[in-house]
């Protein structure tokens, strides 16, 4: 019997991949040692001013001519559609320019090629709601608010109830979003002990989401993928936006759940979208325009 595919996507934000390492998380560095990982620069970021490559030759700084800022509002959108801002439209947090219409996100995508499959999306970050990055086709969608509750406090709340929903309930693709690694990141930069901490229990609750799936009475007959990855850096101070490789290094973690996993090169985070709408049984159209491609 064939195995049903399912999508786990863990979002963890302003996550710096270099603190990954030197932390070393244990079950971040599971799950990169069960499957696979890699590590590319975001192709944008505030004031990326021209630069001269050789004598008479100006190209943009990132080669790429998109003008944003590396803020979560672009990151999450590239995740989540699987195009860079120059068509998803969000440059900044502002989102005034997005285009969701045009690129969905890869939950809204897959329930409208497949409406039986059964789709899940809770974060903290509500402006990813409120301004649809994560729109209202998915089929269960829980938004907190972070700032008003602090991302440290919703963070437990998510890990609860991503954690009964991935048990009891049957999920074929699930995103969860944990936040308050970035917000301790702007108030005490990421080289602090209280931002190993968040690391440390962002881990914890990875690992409680892992449990919960293994658990599943169902977990012989299906195949689980899990994706973790991040939307931007920090620069060593805290903050972000700009240009450095500290703010523009994002990492892609992919893992099939007790299965061995091909090596990615270079993940983009454009990539996720069509990964995941190749592992449900999506096929990417190409009149979809979507920059990303499918990861292994």
């Amino acid at each position: 019997m064939t195995p049903v595919p399912k999508v786990l996507v863990v979002g963890m934000d302003g996550l710096r991949f270099d603190r990954v390492m030197a932390v070393q998380p244990p079950v971040l560095i599971g799950l990169m040692a069960a499957g696979a990982h890699g590590t590319s620069l975001l192709p944008y970021g505030e004031a990326a001013a021209p630069r001269t490559e050789s004598p008479g030759e100006v190209v943009p700084a990132d080669r790429s001519g998109i003008l944003a800022r590396t803020d979560s509002g672009p990151g999450w959108s590239s995740i989540a559609t699987g195009v860079w801002p120059d068509k998803h439209g969000v440059v900044d947090n502002s989102f005034a320019a997005a285009n969701f219409t045009k690129f969905p996100d890869f939950l809204t995508r897959a329930k409208a090629a497949r409406p039986e499959l059964s789709t899940f999306a809770i974060f903290s970050w509500a402006a990813l709601a409120e301004h649809g990055a994560f729109g209202e086709g998915i089929g269960t969608r829980i938004v907190f608010d972070g700032y008003a509750d602090t991302f440290a406090a919703c963070d437990v709340r998510i890990a609860d109830a991503a954690e009964r929903h991935l048990a009891e309930r049957d999920p074929d693709l699930a995103f969860v979003y944990f936040g308050d690694t970035d917000e301790v990141a702007h108030d005490l930069g990421p080289l602090c002990r209280e931002y190993t901490a968040a690391l440390l229990l962002q881990d914890a609750f990875l690992g409680r989401l892992l449990a919960a799936v293994r658990g599943r009475a169902t977990y012989a007959g299906e195949r689980w993928t899990v994706i973790v990855t991040t939307d931007h850096g920090h620069v060593d101070e805290g903050g972000h936006g700009g240009v450095s490789d500290e703010e523009r290094t994002t990492f892609v973690i992919l893992a099939e759940l007790d299965r061995p996993t091909a090596p990615l090169l270079s993940p983009r985070l454009v990539d996720i979208a069509p990964t995941v709408l190749a592992r449900v049984g999506v096929p990417v159209d190409p009149a979809w325009n979507l920059d990303g491609h499918p990861l292994s």
